[in-house]
């Protein structure tokens, strides 16, 4: 995540953005601990091809910089979040039982060294992909490609982020903050494109394709940000509305103000309607600041989707005691485009599921960089104080013909004193009843730690046929930063994972970049519901500052066949 400094300076003169008279509403009876507020996009347009966009977008200056300390929003609050809650920790797989059955396909260089026509110029690159009909859409912090699905070849780019609003004005045309996603909406074929603006005043900057092909026209949007510094942005396709979560801090250096929800009028925005409507719930938990690190439930499943009028689910808020915690906290929205207000529950942790007791990687730790790595004593950020991307949601049918709703996630955990290393995978499976779709419950949870060497920044999915496949960042002092992934079918004993599996070797470790590793990898998965896709990164040259690649790679478990039930 690239804060207040811009990787990618524009040699031009600032276009103005023409502003339309922005809809604010605030809520009437506005929900205990929370704010609401309503708006329209205060710009949009139809861009041209992409290959058009490309010829506009002026020839930027770029210079190397060094990621600022991640934005921590209870650094300063653990004082006074103390807790009776510390417990020994359980459920630590040792082992590996089976093998992991998940065979690797496609398996290419991404965006990094190497790369064709790419300089990094910045850390971290918060790799993040996503998997449409015939494209992958891989977009690292500040630029994006576009790979054939079948092959990995290259289809277009690198191109600097903000190549997408190129002639659109305004800050989403100017500046290139990072912190992007790329998403597939899987039920109607489009990709959607999202980038936050981080210097004031702050927006949303929103791209839906016109048709599948991520090379082509693009419905342009950008809505106002508030009420602050709208830090680790993360994105979920739900049936009603695309939402995006972000931490709201008084600026880039903080302090920390509360989390923020938003839903996107997701309708407008498919058919380019101008006034297509945001919607945000600003949570500040009763002032406690309790809540915070939301992820949105993503949909993996359009074959079959979540009953009409389900709210969309948020899991997060792992970091408020100092002394652990054994839960995972649950928060639900369901925004009204008609009347311009939500119903938003969970505020202040009132809605926790009970999980194995953990303290998060690094989080409570001496310091928050603790990963080491071989031949530097520059060790890395786990994050661990928080859920990492995806919150993936299947919703399938048992051998019964009942719907099944699974929620899949992970974190990573210290098993050394006060969270230290060694670092593990935690990962679980949330179920739900048909009849409640947004009521989990824990299902299964498991902490993958087969050996002493660290595990981190993970992403899992889930397909249709009950296999789970989780990706993640591997090293200790004796080893390179590594790719690696381990997986289980439906029938494995509950909890665990198979043998794990290198997809790429490093080749060297980072130093510097304030530590900062990831921020965040993704697993995404194809509309045929058995293909995995990931990307990670890694490092070529031992101990640099940018010299950072990643792999765009596909993993397929044999057994998944199409509407295969879940036990």
């Amino acid at each position: 995540m690239i804060r207040v400094r811009p990787l990618f300076v524009c040699a031009f003169v600032l276009c103005l953005l023409v502003v339309s008279a922005p809809l604010f509403a605030q809520n009437n009876a506005p929900q205990a601990g929370v704010s609401i507020h309503a708006t329209r996009a205060v710009k949009f347009d139809i861009s041209e091809p992409l290959s058009e966009l490309i010829k506009n977008q002026p020839v930027g200056v770029f210079v190397q910089e060094e990621a600022e300390p991640v934005l921590r929003p209870k650094a300063n609050l653990h004082g006074n979040l103390q807790s009776t809650i510390k417990a020994p920790l359980t459920g630590v797989q040792t082992a590996a039982l089976y093998p992991t059955t998940a065979t690797v396909g496609v398996n290419v260089l991404g965006l990094g060294v190497g790369f064709s026509g790419f300089s990094v110029t910045g850390a971290p690159p918060d790799p993040n992909l996503a998997v449409g009909d015939t494209q992958v859409v891989q977009w690292v912090n500040t630029s994006y490609a576009v790979f054939d699905k079948a092959t990995g070849a290259k289809i277009a780019g690198p191109f600097a982020g903000n190549t997408l609003w190129s002639g659109f004005g305004g800050q989403c045309q100017t500046r290139n903050s990072g912190d992007p996603i790329a998403q597939w909406d899987k039920v109607a074929h489009r990709w959607v494109m999202f980038q936050p603006v981080f210097n004031s005043p702050y927006f949303s900057c929103v791209a839906i394709s016109t048709t599948n092909d991520a090379t082509g026209t693009w419905y342009r949007f950008a809505f106002p940000q508030t009420p602050g510094f709208p830090d680790y942005p993360k994105l979920g396709n739900w049936i009603d509305a695309y939402y995006t979560t972000q931490n709201i801090f008084q600026s880039s250096t903080g302090p920390y103000l509360g989390v923020e929800a938003c839903a996107f009028e997701k309708t407008k925005l498919l058919v380019g309607d101008s006034t297509a409507k945001m919607i945000c719930v600003f949570d500040t938990a009763n002032g406690t600041l309790f809540d915070d690190g939301f992820l949105p439930a993503d949909i993996d499943s359009p074959e079959l989707l979540p009953p009409a009028g389900t709210p969309e689910v948020f899991l997060g808020s792992i970091d408020n005691y100092a002394a652990g915690d054994n839960h995972v906290y649950q928060y639900t929205m369901k925004p009204d485009f008609v009347n311009n207000t939500a119903t938003f529950t969970g505020t202040n942790g009132a809605n926790p599921i009970a999980v194995n007791f953990f303290i998060g990687a690094c989080d409570f730790a001496s310091t928050a960089n603790c990963v080491p790595q071989k031949g530097t004593t520059s060790r890395l950020d786990s994050l661990g104080d928080r859920l990492m991307y995806r919150l993936a949601y299947r919703r399938t049918t048992n051998k019964a013909n009942v719907p099944v709703n699974q929620f899949v996630v992970s974190h990573s955990i210290g098993l050394g004193t006060n969270g230290a290393v060694p670092i593990a995978e935690r990962w679980y499976e949330f179920r739900s009843p048909n009849s409640n779709v947004a009521a989990l419950a824990l299902y299964q949870q498991g902490t993958y730690q087969p050996d002493t060497v660290n595990r981190w920044m993970g992403s899992l999915a889930i397909d249709k046929a009950g296999n789970i496949v989780l990706g993640y960042s591997k090293s200790d002092a004796n080893t390179y930063p590594a790719i690696y992934f381990a997986g289980r079918s439906a029938t494995d004993p509950l909890g665990t994972l198979g043998t794990e599996n290198l997809l790429f070797a490093g080749t060297g470790s980072q130093r510097s970049t304030s530590n900062r590793w990831g921020d965040y990898t993704s697993m995404a998965i194809d509309n045929d519901g058995c293909t995995f896709w990931y990307t990670d990164e890694y490092y070529v040259t031992p101990n640099v500052t940018f010299a950072w690649a990643t792999r765009v790679a596909s993993l397929k478990v044999p057994s998944c066949t199409p509407w295969n039930p879940v036990p």
